[in-house]
């Protein structure tokens, strides 16, 4: 199988209804923070695991393989960075842009049998497209643009009616800060999401500071 022939590009609508349409799936529905695992396990024929020297020993965090024996794909991710409380955020991360690639990319990543194989398909000259919609996706899954909408309008309105309107950067570093913590995300990854098209919280946090408006449109 030539993996190139099953890439494609997607636009920013397109993952946004991927997302959507991933989260719809859930039987039981989510909650935030989004349980991106339970998300992995739901998928027919895929299964997670944990890869000693993952990181130490090939320079990657997660990757996707597939096994012919059980016809069943595999996500994989350092078990050091699985297995320690310190980088939660960053592997929860890890895992949605693995699930990304699979939602995106499967029928290439079936060609996948160890690392060097993953490695090819890195080394592919437009993969940095499609690494970019991965990682787009795997932020909208989690951080889904309704819920991050609803939280932000709630905790800006909370804020304003404290200290009002004369400090925009300090109503954006707040809301920025506890979104992360409520998504369980990075700051700067959150930062980034507030800022993209469908939520545009940044944006809309500066209009209504500018019109004193105690609400987000």
């Amino acid at each position: 199988m030539e993996p190139a022939k099953h890439l494609r590009t997607y636009t920013v609508a397109e993952l946004e209804r991927i997302a959507h349409g991933q989260l719809s799936k859930l039987a039981d529905g989510f909650s935030i923070p989004v349980d991106v695992e339970h998300i992995v396990e739901s998928l027919h024929n895929v299964d997670f695991d944990y890869y000693p020297g993952l990181r130490d020993n090939h320079e990657l965090e997660g990757m996707i393989g597939y096994d012919p024996d059980t016809n069943e794909v595999i996500i994989y991710i350092d078990e050091k960075l699985a297995t320690s409380e310190r980088f939660l955020r960053r592997y929860r991360m890890t895992v949605a842009e693995e699930l990304a690639h699979l939602i995106l990319h499967r029928k290439a990543i079936e060609s996948v049998r160890e690392p060097n194989d993953f490695r090819k398909l890195q080394n592919l000259p437009n993969w940095y497209e499609y690494e970019r919609n991965a990682k787009k996706l795997a932020a909208m899954i989690l951080m889904p643009s309704a819920n991050v909408l609803e939280d932000s309008r709630q905790l800006y309105h909370e804020m304003v009616s404290h200290v009002g309107f004369n400090n925009p950067e300090v109503i954006q570093k707040y809301l920025v800060n506890k979104l992360a913590d409520r998504y369980e995300v990075s700051v700067q990854a959150m930062k980034f999401r507030l800022r993209e098209w469908l939520i545009n919280v940044i944006d809309k946090i500066e209009r209504a500071m500018k019109d004193k408006l105690d609400f987000l449109e």
